[in-house]
Parts: C-alpha cells; structure tokens; sequence
C-alpha cells in the first residue's frame, strides 16, 4: 500500500474521531428525554435505513450481500455491535462522565490486545508503552486533572461499561478480520440489532414510560446521531482501520473526547482548561515511543539479514 492510500486510511480514521466526538452529548440528551431502551430502538432502525440507503448510492444500484454467505461471522458482527450500543446507552443514566469516559476508552487497549490475539499479531513493548501513554492522557482528562478523585461507586454500571468497551473492540476487529463491505455488513448488523432488542421493547411497551416516541427535537436529534455519528462515523472508522496499524488506530482515539472539548471551546465558548489538553501531549510521546520501538525492530531485522 502506497503512502498516499496509508494517508487517505488516517485521514478516515480521523474523520471517524472527529464525528464521534458529538456522540456522548448527543446521547445524554437522548437518553435524559427518551430513556436509552428506545434512543437504541429507533437509532439502531434509522442507522440500519441510512447505512443500507447509502449502500445503494454506492454500489450504484448493485448492491453485493455474498458477505452473508457467511451468517455465523456476520452474527457474531452484530452480536458485539449490539452489546456494545446496548450497555453503552443503558450507563449514560447510571454513571458520572468520568467514569464513562475512563471506561469506554479502554475500548483502544482492548482493540489492540484481540487484535494480537485474533489476527496472530503480537504487540511489541513500545506499542504497549505507547498505548499506554494515550490512556494515562484520557485518565487525567477525565477526572479535570485530578487523578484522585475517579471512584468507583457503581461497580455493576462500571462493569456494563467495561463489557462495551470490550464488545465495541471486538466488533471492530471482526469488521477488520473479514474485511466485509462497510456499508453493506453495518446495515445488517444495525438491523439485526433491532430485532435482538423487539423482546425487550415489547416488554417495555407495557411499563410506565417503557417506550417513547420521539417528539421532533428527539427526531432530529436522532437523524443526526444515526445518520452522521452511527452511520458514516462506523463506516470511515472501519474502513482507514483495514488498512491502519490498529495500534497506531487505537492510540489515534484517544483524541476523540479531546476534540468534542476543542468543538465546544470554538462552538459554544466554553472554558478550555490545561487537563483537557493533556491527552495530546501524551498521545505525542506515545507515537513517538511507538515509532522509536518501530525503527529499532527494523534496524534488528535488517541486521540480522545481513548476518
């Protein structure tokens, strides 16, 4: 792969980053309004919708579905896709924003450890460093610099985050591993996710405020979440993250909470404080170990060629 397609692969990967940043503010607002029982229903449906109406723009009218001879991997696709959602939905009333923010982003290492493990590629001691380094940025990010003050108050909240971060990862490797069509296997997945969950709302329907529709701010809201952050944001994720070095990818999140700050700074004025940076910095040192660690495995290599 040529440099310039290595480039167009982060510059997905970046996109990703940039649409998910909104992603926690639009969920909270949904999930305070709806209740998170229906914000998955009928964002996993409208996701479904616009990921397969932009299949067929793509594909120009052809669409290729022989991904689905393949059921089994494409269930377990939508299985991790939809316990990651799932969980993730149900926290936002149950945890504090650190917590989810610390949680959800051990979602990288955990991406970075199955790949190791699921496509055979072992991760070297700077990449461990490295990722590391990103992560120790997210935790002072998320506890406004103070590092003292995370507790774990909800063990069984805190628990639910940990199993979508770990759920989230694997969808995302299994997307990597069998290298299915973007737009194509993540309408299935999303489809398939709201079916999974028709048990529950039908449950739901019978119980004090079990299920609401939503009203037009909730709609809107909705087509946005589903439409920008669900849809395309999964879709240019997974595609730079093909042809990415996944630890590289893994590292590279870290900057999405970063950058909803900086949105929030330009957009709305708010106050941008010294900790709210600090991922960057050690995102910084971490590439650098990384590529440091890199050169040196090369330069190894090489030698023991010529030996």
């Amino acid at each position: 792969m040529g440099w310039r397609d290595l480039n167009l692969s982060y510059g997905y990967i970046l996109a990703g980053i940039l649409v998910w940043s909104t992603q926690a503010f639009v969920s909270k607002m949904l999930v305070t309004s709806m209740g998170f029982l229906s914000v998955y229903f009928f964002a996993s449906l409208f996701t479904s919708i616009t990921a397969f109406a932009c299949y067929l723009i793509v594909s120009k009218g052809k669409p290729d579905f022989s991904f689905l001879k393949e059921p089994r991997k494409v269930l377990v696709m939508s299985v991790f896709l939809t316990l990651a959602n799932f969980l993730l939905f149900a926290s936002f009333g149950m945890l504090s924003a650190s917590n989810v923010v610390v949680m959800l982003y051990m979602y990288p290492i955990f991406m970075s450890v199955l790949n190791s493990v699921i496509m055979k590629k072992d991760m070297s001691g700077s990449e461990i460093a490295g990722l590391a380094m990103g992560f120790v940025g997210i935790f002072i990010f998320a506890t406004n610099g103070n590092v003292l003050s995370l507790h774990i108050d909800n063990v069984f909240a805190n628990v639910m985050i940990l199993t979508a971060a770990l759920a989230w990862a694997a969808y995302l490797i299994v997307q990597k591993k069998y290298n299915f069509d973007e737009f194509g296997s993540n309408s299935v997945a999303f489809a398939l996710s709201v079916v999974y969950v028709l048990p529950l709302l039908a449950v739901g329907a019978f119980l004090p405020n079990g299920v609401v529709l939503p009203g037009q701010n909730s709609f809107l809201l909705l087509l946005y979440f589903s439409v920008v952050t669900f849809a395309l944001g999964n879709v240019v994720y997974v595609k730079g993250l093909k042809k990415t070095k996944t630890v590289n990818t893994a590292l590279l999140s870290y900057l999405t909470p970063v950058i909803a700050v900086v949105l929030d700074y330009l957009i709305l004025n708010e106050k941008l404080f010294w900790y709210e940076l600090v991922p960057i910095v050690f995102i910084f040192f971490g590439y650098a170990i990384i590529n440091i660690g890199n050169k040196r495995q090369r330069s190894a290599s090489v030698h023991h060629q010529k030996v």
